[in-house]
C-alpha cells in the first residue's frame, strides 16, 4: 500500500488531500475478506469531506467472481461504519467492475457533506471476494482518494 499526501496545488485543483494506492499483493489474506488501515490516528476535529475511487487495473487471477471495495471509519469507542465513505463498488475483472466512482456511503447521503471525528479513529478499506481467497489475486490496482483535514488547523 502506498499513501500519498498531495501538494497544496494538487489539493486546490482536485479537492482531495490523500491518494492511497492498493495493489493485489497488499491483499494477501488466505480468506475471502481483508481490512486494511488506510489512515490511522485521526483525532476529534478531523473531518473527511470527500471520497472517490479509481480502478487503475481491475483485480484478477483467481479471487473468484467478484471483489467488493468498502471504505469507512473505525472509532476507538464509538459506532464504526466500515462503508461510510465508499459502499460496495465491484473491482474484479470477472464481475461488472466500476472503473471510477465518487463516495456513496452514509457520510455523503441526503444532504451530508462528510464525517467529522468525535474521537480518535482511523479510516479503513475492506475487500470482500466471492469464490476464492484474496491471496490468489495476481493483478490489480485501485486508488482511493480522500479529502481529510483537521478543523483545529483553521482556528
Amino acid at each position: 500500500m502506498k499513501v500519498i499526501t498531495l501538494t497544496a496545488e494538487e489539493k486546490r485543483q482536485s479537492g482531495y488531500s490523500h491518494v492511497i494506492e492498493i495493489i493485489n499483493t497488499d491483499l494477501n489474506a488466505a480468506a475471502t475478506a481483508q481490512t486494511i488501515d488506510l489512515v490511522t490516528s485521526l483525532t476529534a476535529g478531523a473531518i473527511v469531506t470527500a471520497a472517490a475511487m479509481r480502478l487503475v487495473t481491475p483485480f484478477s487471477g483467481g479471487a473468484g467472481s467478484g471483489l467488493l471495495l468498502e471504505v469507512g471509519w473505525d472509532l476507538t469507542a464509538g459506532t464504526d461504519d466500515p462503508d461510510g465513505f465508499i459502499n460496495d463498488y465491484e473491482i474484479n475483472l470477472a464481475g461488472t467492475e466500476i472503473l471510477a466512482a465518487d463516495g456513496n456511503g452514509a457520510a455523503f447521503a441526503t444532504l451530508r457533506t462528510g464525517f467529522a471525528f468525535q474521537e480518535t479513529g482511523k479510516i479503513t478499506a475492506t475487500f470482500t471476494a466471492t469464490g476464492a481467497n484474496l491471496s490468489t489475486l495476481t493483478a490489480g490496482k485501485v486508488a482511493i482518494f480522500l479529502s481529510i483535514f483537521d478543523l483545529d488547523d483553521l482556528l
